[in-house]
């Protein structure tokens, strides 16, 4: 029988389940990062760190491309590529369902290994983190 998980994130949580033949979903994990939620100001990420400009007195961040809350989804990501990964390698699951905030979805199909990504039947690009499982249900009857 063909195991099949749904994994249903945004940057600050994570809920993954199972999916049976009826369509009804059993909750396997809850990953958070609270980080996620923090405000832009009150986060450190440790990253390139400040350089000195040249022409004065002033700091900068080194790589302002990228913001600190990008980052922490970035780690988010690869926290739940790692368990993902974790659950592959003990058979937990054949086929996966992500479901995700279309900004976040890229982040986390950029960190899933070869294997994990293989199992990806269906991406979903739509933030359904918020809604309780009996939405999500329907949600994906309508989609699958």
């Amino acid at each position: 029988m063909n195991k099949q998980w749904i994994v249903v994130a945004d940057a600050a949580q994570a809920r993954i389940f199972t999916r049976t033949n009826d369509g009804k979903l059993t909750p396997e994990n809850t990953l958070s990062h609270a980080q996620s939620r923090a405000h832009e100001g009150d986060l450190r990420t440790g990253g390139k760190g400040e350089v000195h400009d040249s022409g004065g007195s002033g700091r900068h961040q080194a790589d302002p491309q990228t913001t600190t809350s990008e980052k922490h989804a970035d780690i988010f990501a690869k926290q739940i590529a790692q368990t993902l990964k974790s659950a592959f390698n003990d058979n937990a699951f054949d086929s996966l369902v992500i479901a995700a905030d279309p900004s976040f979805l890229g982040l986390l199909r950029d960190q899933l290994d070869s294997p994990v990504a293989d199992t990806v039947a269906t991406s979903i690009d739509k933030n359904w983190a918020q809604h309780d499982t009996a939405d999500i249900e329907r949600l994906l009857d309508d989609r699958l």
